[in-house]
């Protein structure tokens, strides 16, 4: 029987059986995963995606297409993770966009909103490549679009999209070597894929088959505690367990903060407090479940930037950036931090986890940790914020071919309005990162305006270089940064490599030789790369080399003063690729500045 239309319900039902396909893939998407990043979590974060807008959508069930895509786009957005997943978010956000208002739409009406979607898609990176989940998108919206031009019939129409998509999913490998050379295809483009046979499959049948979703029931009450006292975090988290006792959990929070909230069930339950310990905070709820969905707001920055008198423009970065707390505060520089953990054990970077409790952990828990970028949602939320305070904002970070947080970022930022933000990839990290924000922040304090001050960042950024030693390259490899191959050549040969960060990512831009000293090598190479000639300032971070650093940076301050030195930590977010005992050296020329 032709379909010749499809409204809210049937696009609520299509997405459901379309997020229950990918999820019972997920493990699947996780080992094909070997572009842009060999990190093997893919899958874990288009499920996490997806899941986020069943949550978000499960009694938002509207007949009126419009309210439905939207209500399915604002969740997409706050649950986005990973390239794919941004991206994914966007194409969402863009099919809202182009049902403009309609209730329900006929086919034609339905490939013109797809053909929108695919188009906000691309629009939302900087360089699209094809090969990648963005081909398959293309494919899909212009097989759609043709065959809506003979028929009228909804399901023969997205049978044939399907099949297209395929066969350009098959195709994938032909335009990135790195997938023909690991035999695979793309796996953020067989995660849409996956996807679209869910919503085919429910389309030609009428049912959603399954997977192993959590089953997230009514909240049946709160317990709402009132405290008086200032604490520094609004901390929040989701709870999942077989029998939450959310009495006993309330009490084991109570001396940790105030302000607290506990809504849920005995199988999930949210936890609000305000806190000066998120870490604790977690750890206590640990022991009731499985903690997700860790959040924490800075509230001291948030009532300062609410209440404070200060300068029109904000700057951001994610915590990749590496600065010691008293220049990110005397400079006013937001922090939006990315989350790690230890398999089920979870972090949110800088907060509940510091430095040494990072390494800590590392040595003592045999689970590798792994990094999670930022979601749009949680820079929507901070842009948002700060757009009620801040005239503009710029938001400096990681270089993307690293990292998808700058998509999350870029994602983010079309959605705020009346609100410039310039989201700029720093192509650095850690302390050369930290010195390209402290430049752009000096500009603002100075009283540069929002075009003034995108030009001096933008001459940051050409003019900052770092370098990076290591004492082991194990870390490295397992963070998908470095091959088992170059690994084994340089342990034969006992060359260390001292890597920076270029537009097209990673680069080796010198070696030393020997398992000797490598510290004092490291250094000797770098110092030699100072432009004595020209205005600069210098970054050290380390990882554990507290001594050698501190020492260092001494002896740089008495050479070029105090001011053109910063020391800092490597923070967890990059502290997990680098290992132990490394080092970072960035250098800044200030002439252009």
């Amino acid at each position: 029987m032709p379909i010749n239309y499809i409204n809210g319900v049937r696009l609520h039902r299509s997405v459901t059986a379309g997020l229950h396909r990918v999820v019972s893939r997920q493990e699947y998407l996780n080992k094909i995963n070997v572009f842009p990043v060999p990190d093997g979590d893919t899958g874990t974060n288009m499920a996490y995606t997806l899941t986020t807008i069943e949550e978000g959508i499960r009694d938002k069930v509207y007949k009126d297409i419009k309210r439905m895509s939207m209500a399915i786009a604002d969740s997409a957005l706050d649950g986005a993770r990973g390239n794919s997943g941004a991206i994914l978010a966007q194409f969402f956000v863009g099919f809202a966009d182009g049902i403009k208002e309609k209730s329900s739409l006929t086919a034609k009406e339905f490939a013109e909103a797809v053909i929108h979607a695919k188009n906000y898609a691309y629009d939302a990176l900087t360089h699209p490549r094809e090969g990648t989940i963005l081909s398959v998108m293309k494919a899909w919206a212009e097989s759609l679009l043709e065959s809506c031009n003979s028929s009228k019939d909804i399901l023969s129409m997205l049978s044939k999209g399907l099949d297209d998509a395929q066969a350009e999913l098959e195709d994938t490998p032909k335009h990135l070597d790195v997938l023909a050379k690991a035999g695979v295809l793309d796996a953020g483009a067989q995660g849409f894929v996956d996807m679209l046979e869910g919503v085919h499959n429910y389309i030609t049948s009428g049912k959603i088959i399954e997977s192993d979703l959590q089953v997230i029931e009514e909240e049946d009450g709160s317990i709402d505690i009132i405290a008086n006292e200032k604490y520094r975090y609004c901390t929040e988290c989701i709870i999942i367990g077989d029998a939450i006792h959310r009495r006993k959990l309330q009490e084991k929070l109570m001396d940790l903060g105030g302000s607290i909230v506990l809504a849920g069930t005995k199988t999930k339950a949210k936890v609000h407090i305000h806190s000066d310990v998120p870490r604790e905070v977690f750890s206590v709820c640990s022991k009731y479940g499985t903690v997700t969905n860790e959040k924490t707001d800075d509230m001291i920055k948030q009532q300062s930037d609410a209440h404070k008198e200060h300068f029109p423009m904000a700057v951001i970065v994610d915590s990749g950036c590496d600065l010691p707390e008293e220049i990110l505060e005397s400079l006013n520089i937001h922090v939006i931090p990315v989350r790690l953990n230890f398999g089920d054990v979870h972090y949110v970077d800088k907060v509940s986890l510091t430095s040494q409790e990072f390494w800590k952990e590392m040595k003592n828990n045999p689970i590798h940790p792994q990094t999670s970028q930022p979601s749009p949602g949680d820079f929507r939320r901070q842009y948002q914020f700060l757009s009620s305070h801040y005239d503009s904002a710029i938001s400096i970070h990681i270089p993307k071919k690293l990292s998808g947080t700058f998509q999350s970022a870029v994602t983010a930022s079309k959605t705020v309005s009346n609100f410039p933000i310039e989201v700029s990839d720093s192509i650095n990290g850690s302390v050369g990162m930290g010195l390209i924000a402290m430049s752009a922040a000096e500009a603002v304090q100075n009283g540069k305006n929002f075009n003034e001050v995108c030009r001096i960042l933008e001459n940051a950024i050409n003019n900052t270089t770092i370098y990076i030693g290591f004492d082991k390259l194990d870390n490295v490899v397992k963070g998908g940064r470095i091959s088992h191959t170059v690994k084994k050549i340089a342990n034969f040969f006992r060359i260390n490599p001292i890597i920076t960060f270029k537009e097209e990512g990673i680069k080796t831009i010198g070696i030393t030789f020997g398992n000797n000293n490598k510290a004092d090598k490291f250094k000797k190479f770098v110092e030699a790369k100072i432009p004595i000639n020209h205005n600069f300032r210098v970054g050290i971070a380390h990882t554990q080399m507290k001594e050698f650093a501190s020492k260092w940076s001494k002896d740089l301050q008495k050479r070029f003063g105090e001011d053109n030195v910063v020391l800092t930590e490597v923070g967890p977010a990059l502290g997990v690729h680098s290992g132990p005992g490394s080092l970072i050296f960035a250098i800044q020329i200030l002439d252009d500045n």
